[in-house]
């Protein structure tokens, strides 16, 4: 069999691609290795209960902002692709009973802040105000290559705006940690804790230079758009992009794993699968796989010239993730009833327990307080839940790849000798526990539950590293020069850092996980 091109992979990332070669005139073939599209993006039954649970990522803001979705809306809808947004995107509870809420009703988050602390409210204006300026400015340097000028576009006219003290400020953000930022605008140590809690979603921890970033994106995209889940599930996202790929006369193949990637001295010319077939490459190999892994498992070592190498061997990923999904008999019975309705309730609680769990992960050990993204998408979307259940969806950051120590074993076992199949169902009941002391009685809820460590989030997609949910560090150096310089998203020098046509091999930049 011969193609056009062949992309390694049926996550998003590599659904975009696909489609977008085939409406050009390609013959593309898709092999993935799962027996399902959509890589970190699924959704399935993981109690056994029938309920319907997001395994992996949930929210899809991001993917709403895309060109692709903007150019591709009607056709995905057409594939029965629904969408269903929260107006209480989320919020943040501490240990004292207190929250902080943020509403798509501006005048109601207004209110939440000035009852909070007035300061609070003037801080969180003056980031509204900075955050159009900014995001004028950082989306085209964000989407295109750095150095270009469509990367460029749009820092221009907000110069000219600003002047040189204005655009200072922004670029202030853009290199400054979430500590800084909340320093700077916020009085609180729970508004600090609201944009602080958005960071540890990737890795960046309070502390972290060009952690603001994402964390003030994130507060404000979300209060302006809400929470954006998949109706019925995520996983039917992919699905419905599979089935545009199909219709665009394209080819997917699940459940076939790439074995080599074929590269002579005119290039990368096909994919080796597992069951022994071949697939040829006309115009060249695209590859969602990050590149240590496509490096160490699908190149042959004579193939990889030395700079991508140890390009590859410099590459790092972030601390690991767990998931633990729940279905109730009832809602989360929250202290503070005003939180039953939001979709992300994060519990940190504060930046210096958020700045510790992240240098326990990094040292491999299990923290004391990992930060907790408790969702609640059976109340954003209904259909998920059998009748007369909730399903919850927690997200917990931040965790060793591998147990080295244990600094939460303090009136429970001590993981410290153990590997993490065999801390699973403790770190559930741990993580269930911290829920419980901000929602009384939600153990006694609970009908089914299952938990997903790190380990097992490696293993079931390759890309998720020590289980990081995002497939590499997303911190400044990494993320602008993904996966190292001169091999990403800069302008190549190398003309054929992995041979050129005949085919072209493109390593992939991994997958930027939907949160």
């Amino acid at each position: 069999m011969n193609a056009d091109v062949v992309v390694i992979g049926a996550g998003h990332q590599g659904l975009v691609a696909a489609v977008t070669l085939a409406e050009a005139g390609l013959d593309v073939v898709v092999v993935e290795r799962a027996d399902r599209p959509g890589g970190a993006i699924a959704s399935g039954d993981a109690t056994g209960t029938g309920a319907t649970h997001d395994l992996w990522a949930s929210n899809m803001n991001l993917f709403l902002g895309s060109p692709f979705f903007g150019a591709h809306a009607a056709d995905l809808a057409a594939k029965g692709l629904e969408f269903v947004a929260s107006d209480q995107p989320y919020a943040s509870a501490f240990p004292d009973g207190t929250s902080v809420r943020v509403d798509r009703d501006r005048a109601a988050t207004e209110a939440m802040w000035a009852d909070h602390d007035p300061r609070d409210l003037d801080g969180w204006r003056q980031l509204e105000a900075l955050f159009d300026d900014f995001t004028a400015a950082y989306f085209p340097l964000y989407g295109n290559p750095i150095g270009t000028p469509a990367g460029l576009a749009g820092a221009w006219p907000v110069y000219r705006r600003r002047g040189m003290a204005g655009s200072a400020e922004l670029l202030q953000i853009l290199l400054s940690t979430t500590r800084g930022l909340a320093q700077r605008y916020f009085s609180s140590p729970e508004a600090a804790s609201l944009l602080a809690a958005w960071g540890m979603h990737l890795d960046y921890a309070p502390d972290v230079a060009g952690g603001a970033t994402f964390p003030l994106l994130e507060c404000f995209l979300d209060q302006r758009n809400g929470m954006a889940l998949v109706r019925g599930g995520a996983g039917r996202l992919p699905q419905a992009m599979a089935d545009l790929l199909v219709d665009r006369g394209g080819t997917l193949r699940l459940g076939a794993p790439v074995e080599r990637v074929d590269v002579t001295a005119s290039g990368a010319t096909g994919v080796l699968l597992a069951d022994g077939s071949r697939i040829g490459a006309r115009v060249g190999v695209l590859s969602t796989v990050v590149l240590p892994v496509l490096v160490r498992d699908l190149l042959a070592p004579e193939v990889v010239p030395p700079g991508v190498r140890d390009t590859a061997g410099r590459y790092r990923f972030g601390p690991g993730t767990a998931m633990v999904h729940l279905v109730l008999d009832g809602p989360l019975p929250w202290a503070d009833a005003r939180l039953a309705d939001y979709s992300y309730v994060h519990l940190g609680p504060y930046l210096d327990d958020m700045a510790r769990t992240y240098q326990q992960a990094l040292a491999g050990v299990v923290p004391d307080e990992p930060l907790l993204v408790v969702g609640q998408t059976s109340t954003v979307d209904p259909t998920r839940a059998p009748e007369g259940r909730h399903v919850v969806w927690v997200q917990a950051r931040m965790y060793p790849g591998r147990i080295l120590g244990d600094a939460g074993a303090t009136g429970s076992r001590d993981l410290s000798d153990l590997s993490w199949d065999e801390a699973g169902p403790v770190l559930r009941d741990r993580i269930v526990a911290k829920i419980e002391r901000h929602a009384p009685g939600t153990s006694a809820r609970v009908v089914a539950s299952a938990v997903m460590t790190p380990a097992d989030l490696a293993a079931a997609n390759p890309n998720l590293v020590g289980g990081d949910s995002v497939a590499g560090s997303h911190q400044l150096d990494q993320f602008l020069l993904r996966p190292g310089p001169g091999r990403g998203p800069l302008p190549q020098r190398d003309p054929a850092p992995l041979p050129g046509r005949g085919g072209h091999m493109a390593g992939g930049r991994g997958q930027r996980d939907q949160r």
